[in-house]
């Protein structure tokens, strides 16, 4: 812990402010050890044998210093309350000495020191965890008994607020305030960023739940008419649900620096400081369980399938999107093993022709995806794109195996139409399918070249959805199957 003197006197006692959830949007040693997984994979596996060894020496101190060592958090990718900088701006605009006191560790905390201007820091040192009445011993050693104000969060700074001689807290439950308002009855309350249930809600990206319509596809193809095969698909298009929203989560929490340097990812929830960082782990943990054990209720293969696209949505995470083209085939195999889900669930047999011709097109699809991120980035100035391996340079490779995925769907499906035995089994006009083809080289060919100029936002189905042309050229495929059945 840092040693200094406070200048201020009786009337203008320092203000300490506390970190974790009431200046700082987030939690300091949760981020940091995402950010030491999202580096290293294999911390996944190491965090907990960390975590038994600080058990036996150092207890969580000690686990706080050695991820603070491992994974340094840039003061700079951190979200901070807005209220609390009024806070910390006004009380030096009048002359007072800001302190930083926290449970963080001091390797942690800080650097915030020179972004706010504050004195110091007061911190866990990974010997004491200054949390609760740790915390208040030591701040009436430093500034004497109602010698500071104090703006704390939790139920743990009740013992610091008693000690202090103003108490101001940060997005407090009404008991809480009461509890606060008994100990200081000028008390004042300050906003937090953190949202409420549509926020949460919206951290879960329900509008990505839309790529889970792709389990239906088998069904459609095979023109099944029975309910059932449908209300088992319906259960695997929850789970699927259930399991993507888990591993967004899992996915925002690694990708936080990143995602708060962003334009538009900045926003999210978990970078906006919407969602703590701890509640995000729990409800993202509660997902992915409840929607594998709706899988294997529906089956064992459903549920087979459903885990193999959480490891894969998890790897990608953790792994393959940092890897030079290994991201792209991964984004795609994750479109297919939603189709492969569907005709599991289904027992539907899955021909050749039907996994070609959408693995291409959803080959087409991811590199679209990154298509578009460069070109945002080459228009910002930038070079190379933050937390993956591509450079903007990339884009004309990128154009090409864009374009050749997409015709190669078209001419899987021009093959399919001309030499497939199914189709005159399932269709008595075959012929009138060859009208898809023109469509489907349109729709793709359109993405791919709107992907190249940056103009189809962050994922293409999600574009596709909301374009008016893509729409049309959607409602022109179907008529087309209408009018050859």
């Amino acid at each position: 812990m840092k040693a200094g003197n406070p200048k201020g006197g009786a009337n203008a006692p320092p203000l300490v402010v506390d970190l974790d959830g009431s200046l700082v949007n987030g939690d300091l040693l949760v981020e940091g050890a995402a950010q030491l997984i999202a580096r290293a994979p294999r911390h996944l596996f190491l965090l907990p044998c960390w975590l038994l060894a600080s058990a036996e020496g150092g207890g969580r101190a000690a686990l706080k210093r050695r991820i603070a060592q491992a994974a340094p958090l840039p003061p700079e990718t951190l979200s901070l309350n807005p209220a609390v900088l009024e806070e910390i701006d006004a009380a030096k605009a009048g002359g007072r000495e800001v302190w930083l006191a926290t449970a963080a560790d001091e390797l942690a905390a800080a650097p915030l020191v020179e972004r706010i201007g504050a004195a110091g820091c007061i911190a866990s040192d990974g010997r004491v965890n200054l949390a609760g009445s740790a915390k208040a011993a030591v701040l009436v050693e430093r500034f004497g008994q109602g010698g500071f104000d104090y703006i704390g969060n939790e139920r743990r700074d009740l013992k610091v607020w008693k000690r202090s001689r103003r108490a101001m807290g940060v997005g407090l439950s009404s008991v809480l305030k009461r509890k606060v308002l008994a100990l200081d009855s000028q008390a004042r309350f300050l906003p937090v960023a953190r949202g409420g249930p549509l926020d949460h809600l919206r951290a879960l990206r329900p509008h990505q739940w839309v790529k889970n319509l792709l389990v239906f596809m088998p069904l459609i193809a095979a023109h099944e008419a029975g309910a059932f095969p449908y209300l088992a698909a319906a259960g695997a298009f929850a789970a699927l649900s259930a399991c993507a929203s888990g591993g967004y989560l899992c996915n925002d929490l690694l990708d936080l620096p990143h995602d708060r340097r962003h334009p538009t990812k900045r926003h999210r929830p978990l970078a906006a400081g919407g969602m703590p960082p701890r509640r995000a782990i729990c409800l993202g943990a509660a997902l992915m369980v409840g929607g594998l054990a709706l899988a294997f209720w529906l089956s064992v293969g459903t549920g087979l399938c459903t885990l193999l696209y959480l490891v894969a949505s998890l790897a990608y995470s953790l792994l393959l999107k940092r890897k030079l083209f290994v991201d792209v085939i991964g984004l795609a195999a994750l479109y297919a093993s939603r189709v492969l889900t569907g005709g599991v669930v289904a027992e539907v047999p899955l021909s050749p022709w039907f996994l070609s011709f959408f693995l291409f097109a959803f080959l087409a699809l991811a590199v679209a995806k990154r298509q578009n991120e460069l070109r945002k980035l080459s228009g910002a100035g930038q070079s190379e794109s933050g937390g993956r391996a591509y450079l903007v340079e990339d884009l004309a490779a990128l154009a090409a195996i864009g374009a050749a995925s997409a015709m190669a769907s078209a001419l899987v499906f021009l093959l399919y139409v001309q030499q497939a035995p199914a189709v005159h089994y399932l269709y008595a006009q075959p012929q009138r399918l060859w009208l898809i083809f023109p469509l489907v080289i349109y729709l793709l060919g359109r993405m791919t070249l709107l992907a190249n100029r940056g103009e189809i936002g962050d994922d293409p189905v999600l574009f596709a959805l909301r374009d008016r042309a893509s729409w049309l050229a959607g409602l022109g495929i179907l008529a087309v199957f209408v009018a050859a059945l």
